[in-house]
């Protein structure tokens, strides 16, 4: 198995798609939050105020995140104690499950945002065609990049039927986050295990640094944490909006 080199075009493509696409993913969330507070009747002050406190955060966590990978800090967790990569997805899904349970003005902004915009959002997870690609090209091992590919492939495009169409159907959209939650802990499980270190269990032969490096990491460490985020988000709605209509009925 190869890695792609830092003088290869193919290394330079895939940097410019995958920080590309992070980038337009934060923006577009920013967006979203901010249409959101409208919706809410907040002050144009409170708008600026919210909308660059998530913008510094979300800017932050990722030029933090290019930062350890451009390092090379999750290339091998081989003498690490604790694999790095393991922090690095652990707690911003701990921060951000924090904030959606324990923050009002947080579940406010979820309670504003429709649950189709929730959904199809996530039809940016097409991007996980990259690890089949790189498969193809004998760049990553079958084992983590066809169920994460074809995983997170399928996802994206569910994501964009079900947002559009089907948004109404709380089964439909409970199974669709459930789904690609599985999606994601599946593609971490394999990712992890044939990656070198101490828990390595597959490619043994040839273990795979590449998810481990810059830019495929980018994958891991931010797009991952965030896309469980957001499918909490998006139960949290349905939670929300359920709670709502019991109160309206206990209350006509």
């Amino acid at each position: 198995m190869h890695t792609l080199l830092l003088d290869q075009p193919q290394f330079w493509f895939l940097s410019a798609v995958i920080v590309g696409a992070d980038i337009i993913i934060v923006l577009l969330l920013l967006l979203g939050v901010r249409r959101a507070l409208l919706a809410l009747g907040h002050t144009k002050v409170d708008n600026v105020r919210i909308v660059s406190t998530l913008g510094f955060v979300l800017f932050g966590w990722l030029a933090l995140a290019l930062f350890l990978a451009g390092q090379g800090v999750f290339r091998s967790a081989l003498n690490q104690p604790v694999p790095y990569i393991t922090l690095a997805i652990g707690i911003p899904i701990l921060v951000g499950a924090l904030f959606i349970r324990g923050s009002k003005p947080v579940r406010e902004i979820i309670a504003s945002v429709p649950q189709s915009q929730l959904v199809a959002f996530q039809f940016y997870r097409v991007i996980g065609a990259t690890f089949l690609v790189l498969y193809a090209v004998g760049q990553l091992p079958g084992i983590f990049a066809l169920p994460a590919g074809f995983g997170d492939v399928l996802v994206g495009l569910a994501a964009l039927l079900i947002g559009t169409r089907y948004a109404g159907n709380d089964q439909l959209v409970t199974l669709w986050n459930w789904v690609g939650i599985s999606d994601l802990i599946v593609a971490l499980a394999t990712g992890f295990l044939s990656a070198p270190s101490r828990f390595q269990m597959f490619s043994l032969d040839a273990p795979d640094f590449l998810i481990g490096s810059f830019p495929l990491v980018m994958i891991p460490i931010f797009a991952v944490p965030l896309s469980i985020v957001l499918h909490l988000v998006s139960l949290t709605k349905m939670s929300l909006t359920v709670r709502s209509a019991t109160k309206q009925m206990a209350s006509a």
